[in-house]
């Protein structure tokens, strides 16, 4: 049974951690809680054959799609320029030297294929730091900057379902195979 977003009609959702006593129960009766990767609508749907009590370690509400492009970054102290690992609606990995300190408050701009301009990301926080690898929380975007960040993640989503779809067709393993699904 395929779950859609009640909110914008699109199937790009996520079994999400349930939250507090009624989600426990009501998952009992295969209501489960979703986040929408695009709109970012909290909702519940009936989901057959979900049943767990497992909840798995990854608990962000968005998927991450693996991307590599350029990207710069502003902090107090100036510019500097990384690379984009993954990208979700809500927020990016990168990898930069030296990479700013967790907490801190950037300015991103993705250098994002098939975009005819950066993407800007008027704030974002950097949430942790290991080594060359800076993972952000994007906090503040210009609403026709959202709607950029919601295409490319939709079509990047779209690509990656196609890939793993043909693969699953010649009996190889996808690309998903291996990440743990939320319950």
């Amino acid at each position: 049974m395929e779950v859609r977003c009640p909110r914008c009609g699109k199937d790009f959702v996520r079994l999400v951690r349930r939250e507090g006593l009624a989600e426990i129960v009501a998952s009992a009766a295969c209501l489960y809680p979703f986040t929408c990767q695009l709109c970012a609508h909290r909702f519940r749907a009936f989901h057959w054959g979900a049943r767990s009590t497992e909840q798995s370690s990854d608990q962000r509400h968005y998927e991450r799609v693996q991307v590599s492009f350029q990207l710069s970054f502003s902090t107090d102290t100036g510019l500097a320029n990384g690379a984009a690992l993954d990208v979700s609606m809500g927020g990016c990995a990168f990898k930069t030297n030296p990479a700013p300190a967790p907490g801190a408050i950037i300015q991103l701009q993705l250098q994002a294929p098939g975009l005819e301009r950066p993407l800007v990301v008027d704030a974002a926080v950097v949430r942790s730091v290991r080594s060359v690898y800076v993972g952000s929380e994007f906090l503040r975007l210009r609403p026709e900057e959202q709607y950029r960040l919601t295409q490319f993640v939709a079509s990047m989503i779209t690509a990656r379902r196609i890939t793993n779809d043909a693969a699953s067709k010649a009996g190889r393993p996808s690309e998903t195979d291996s990440v743990p699904k939320m319950r």
